[in-house]
């Protein structure tokens, strides 16, 4: 299989399951707008139209974003699964009995292979750019100004109210949330740039 073919069938399996995720949340259209507003949903659409594009800056932006939260993430669901017991109570509601249906567990296992295939598909393009983690600052921002506009604290999507687990480090949340955000883009974005940088060398 060439190159090109194993980034638009990784580009398609992004987007059939972004897609799926948005159509889920919309026949459950009661609970609002705000499950589509998940940064994870968001992220697999644009990471699907950089790989069909061959924008590597695209698609490290993505990476920037969601690489440590998804590597929490996994951390979380991993031990959960092993030992049946809560880490850091992240993914507590994929266990949780009756809580979801398999459509959205289904969903939920691109946290898994997202960010594997997008290192993959990054290290086929090569990274061109340093400066994607502009794209990622503006698109965080963005997020939360929608996500608070349209949500509420009972949502808490994209965890925009309150710490999603369950701790504060006592500094006004707002402050906290894109501190936190920066800062996994920048730890992100600097091993990006470091190993595919160096490989082109």
């Amino acid at each position: 299989m060439n190159k090109n073919r194993i980034l638009n069938t990784i580009g398609l399996v992004f987007l059939i399951w972004g897609t799926a995720a948005i159509i889920d949340n919309i026949l459950h259209i009661d609970e609002g707008i705000a499950p589509i507003l998940w940064i994870s949903y968001i992220s697999l659409i644009i990471l699907a139209i950089g790989l069909f594009k061959k924008n590597s800056g695209l698609i490290a932006s993505q990476i920037a974003i969601i690489g440590i939260p998804y590597l929490i993430w996994n951390s979380d669901f991993f031990y959960h699964l092993f030992t049946s017991k809560s880490l850091f109570g992240i993914t507590d509601y994929f266990f949780e009995l009756n809580n979801l249906v398999a459509i959205e567990k289904i969903i939920s296992f691109q946290h898994i292979f997202n960010i594997p295939l997008s290192l993959w598909a990054l290290h086929l393009i090569g990274l061109k750019k340093n400066n994607f983690w502009i794209v990622s600052i503006v698109q965080i921002a963005f997020v939360f100004i929608i996500t608070r506009t349209v949500t509420n604290y009972e949502e808490n999507v994209n965890c925009v109210y309150r710490n999603c687990a369950g701790f504060t480090f006592g500094i006004p949340y707002i402050i906290e949330w894109f501190t936190a955000y920066i800062l996994m883009i920048s730890i992100t974005s600097w091993f990006l740039v470091k190993i595919f940088k160096k490989r082109e060398k």
